[in-house]
């Protein structure tokens, strides 16, 4: 196919909460366009973008997917993103690659949270909107109440440029508000409108909504308001124009109408993108980091290439393929690039403009563009090819920390080494979950946005490579210390039967340090009542002690231990007989020293409607959670807390009821603190127990 120019493509990915139709939506695209010959079905698993086993089991997207079109001269590239609130991070990826989205709301069921979510991501990334409510074919479907919702959500800058001829069983097409149009569509055919005259009970409707389109637009521009003012209206090149430049400021959110199931108003979406999305060049500059530093780097057809990998796919018996994006420059078969966050030099081979699992042979990636390449070396999510001699890359995206976390465990003895590879593979494809294994509850931790989440990755593992675990709790990372210090404390250490001796005395003084402080150990030995080369013993000793723990098996942290006294015997003290000494006396000196059980603390950050305030509130300070503040943004409410980790392993769940699926959070660790009297003398008994299991 043809090479476009950046100022002929248009960049966009499809958001929407879950459901609403995205996929549906792509496939009435490709059709519309002309792109592929059928049009494909989610529900009848005949789609080219949901391919996954377990996206078509699901009957949900798991994956980001690429789709391509040409409409009007133009060539647009969409992201098909998933819905489900697990796995919005795949959102954020896609946000970063392109200049427009097309946010898709229910004709029944309005704005939901994913809605709101995405809102929330494009806000953040500054990328410019246009709504598309969907389904109006459905019952009940009711537009004007979804527009209300829109304004009330969204503010003044909603503005709809296209209203639905009715709805339900009724739907028959739409109405264009810019140029006064009527459409209407066989339902399920080749989404190509046929002309037809505004119906005369729709024309007091259409006139006042296009006014008001006038003064919306009019208000975006000192030069179109004063011709407003002075004209009394505006052409409808002047209406184009001016929405373009609303739309690309964020300014204006168009709204359009249609239902994609049905192949009804897709063809007036794509010329509104065509007319109004801001091309792959309006993007002038993309943020690099270098080292420390973060700097930005120019966007043009000229410049040395730069592409970055917002995904990596891996399919059955083709291998990887990363999708990425030019930003800069030409990506071309055959030419060695470099791997700028990996270090290391990559040749490209094969490359493709891809539409779902269509694939269409090119030798060339251009600024602007959207494609996928296949079979590199060590090439993933989240990384950047840039010319030889180049160290920059594009600023990685940050995922937020997982909310959900179970630890795993092979069934069958010896596949742990087949888990950590297929782990390892599933997080090149998704970097939003983590795996790792912790020393000190013994336990390998799988953490991710979500139980949905957990199940996908674990099936992934199963199904791909053959990897079966078995689930269970994870323990929480408790930690010992002490609050108060004790001094001279005495041991010695005696072996005189069976072989050679083994002798040492110790005097310690042991102290709590500040919280986070870490270990400190002391040498306050004088006159050489221990040899030199044994005190090192000591402290080694004490380490090992450490890190066992001894009220209930926890690592121990923030003490300070100063050796001050001893003896040594000229033939039987060796290292071993110091080691051991140093962790008795420290085993000893602990126990006089009040010990004390502490529990990590989190800080959550709840974003809910306000109206749920009270509850979550309320429900936070059960969890013995310490509210911090809150912060209105719009009609949501974000409230800060800081909560022991053991009380939010199954806040998600709890959330989600609490606010009838509307809240959100996102957490992190903040601190260790004192576990309560009460509560600490369940945990040391339980420890106790399974220790002696053990």
């Amino acid at each position: 196919m043809k090479q476009y120019e950046a100022g002929s493509i248009r960049n966009l990915c499809l958001l929407s909460h879950g459901g609403v139709g995205k996929t549906s939506l792509m496939e009435a695209i490709s059709f519309t366009s002309k792109a592929t010959s059928k049009l494909g079905k989610v529900d009848n698993a005949s789609s080219s973008f949901d391919t996954r086993a377990d996206e078509k089991e699901r009957n949900m997207t798991i994956s980001t997917h690429l789709g391509f079109c040409e409409w009007n001269d133009c060539k647009i590239n969409l992201l098909d993103t998933p819905g489900f609130l697990d796995l919005l991070g795949e959102a954020k990826l896609a946000l970063k690659v392109v200049e427009s989205a097309v946010v898709m709301v229910d004709a029944v069921d309005g704005i939901q949270v994913g809605t709101e979510l995405v809102s929330r991501y494009m806000d953040e990334t500054n990328v410019s909107r246009m709504f598309f409510v969907n389904s109006m074919d459905k019952d009940n479907a009711d537009f004007d109440t979804v527009l209300s919702s829109l304004k009330e959500n969204f503010g003044s800058s909603v503005a709809p440029l296209a209203i639905p001829i009715g709805t339900g069983a009724q739907f028959k097409g739409v109405i264009d508000l810019v140029t006064r149009e009527a459409f209407e569509y066989e339902r399920e055919g080749n989404g190509i409108a046929k002309s037809v005259s505004i119906p005369q009970e729709m024309l007091d409707t259409v006139d006042t909504l296009r006014i008001a389109l006038m003064e919306s637009i009019a208000e975006t521009d000192e030069d179109l308001m004063n011709k407003y003012f002075e004209a009394g209206e505006l052409t409808d090149e002047e209406l184009r124009k001016g929405l373009a430049k609303g739309v690309a400021e964020g300014t204006i959110f168009p709204v359009l109408a249609g239902s994609a199931l049905l192949n009804m108003g897709v063809d007036q979406l794509l010329t509104k993108i065509v007319n109004l999305a801001p091309a792959a060049d309006s993007r002038k500059e993309i943020e690099v980091s270098e080292g420390d530093e973060v700097k930005t780097v120019e966007c043009n057809q000229s410049g040395p290439a730069v592409a970055f990998v917002f995904k990596t796919l891996s399919e059955e018996h083709l291998g990887e393929i990363n999708l990425v994006r030019a930003f800069s420059g030409k990506v071309q078969t055959g030419h060695e690039m470099f791997n700028s966050k990996r270090e290391m030099p990559e040749r490209v081979g094969n490359m493709y403009f891809m539409r779902g699992k269509d694939r269409t042979d090119t030798q060339q990636i251009s600024y602007g563009d959207i494609g996928g390449l296949l079979k590199l070396k060590d090439t993933h999510t989240n990384d950047t090819l840039v010319e030889k001699g180049s160290k920059y890359f594009v600023t990685p995206l940050e995922f937020p920390e997982p909310l959900v976390s179970v630890a795993i465990d092979s069934k069958n003895k010896g596949d742990e080494e087949k888990i950590a590879l297929g782990i390892g593979k599933l997080h090149e494809e998704d970097p939003s979950f983590t795996y790792k294994y912790h020393p000190d509850i013994h336990q390998s931790i799988l953490s991710a946005m979500g139980d949905v989440h957990i199940e996908i990755i674990l099936e992934g593992l199963k199904s791909r490579f053959k990897v079966d675990v078995d689930r269970k709790p994870t323990k929480i990372s408790y930690r010992e210390t002490i609050t108060k210090p004790v001094k001279y404390v005495e041991y010695t250490h005696k072996k005189q039967s069976g072989g050679a001796g083994q002798y040492a005395r110790v005097f310690i003084d042991l102290e709590p340090q500040p919280r986070g402080e870490g270990y400190e150990f002391i040498d306050k030995i004088v006159g050489g009542v221990i040899d030199q080369p044994f005190r090192p013993s000591v402290d080694k000793g004490v380490k090992s002690k450490m890190q066992e723990g001894i009220i209930a098996g926890y690592p121990i942290v923030d003490v300070k231990v100063t050796l001050v006294d001893g003896k040594t015997h000229p033939v039987d003290s060796k290292d071993v007989a110091f080691q051991i000494a140093g962790r008795e006396v420290f085993k000893k000196a602990f126990e006089m020293a009040n010990p004390i059980l502490l529990e990590p603390v989190v800080e959550l950050k709840v974003t809910i409607p306000s109206e749920y305030t009270g509850d979550i509130m309320g429900d936070l300070s059960s969890r013995r959670g310490k509210i911090g503040g809150m912060e209105p943004i719009g009609k949501l409410e974000t409230i800060t807390a800081k909560v022991p980790e053991s009380e939010v392993k199954s806040y998600s769940t709890n959330l989600r009821s609490l606010t009838q699926g509307r809240g959100f959070y996102t957490k992190k660790f903040s601190h260790y603190e004192q576990v309560p009297g009460d509560v600490a003398k369940k945990v040391i008994e339980q420890s106790k127990a399974e220790l002696q299991e053990a």
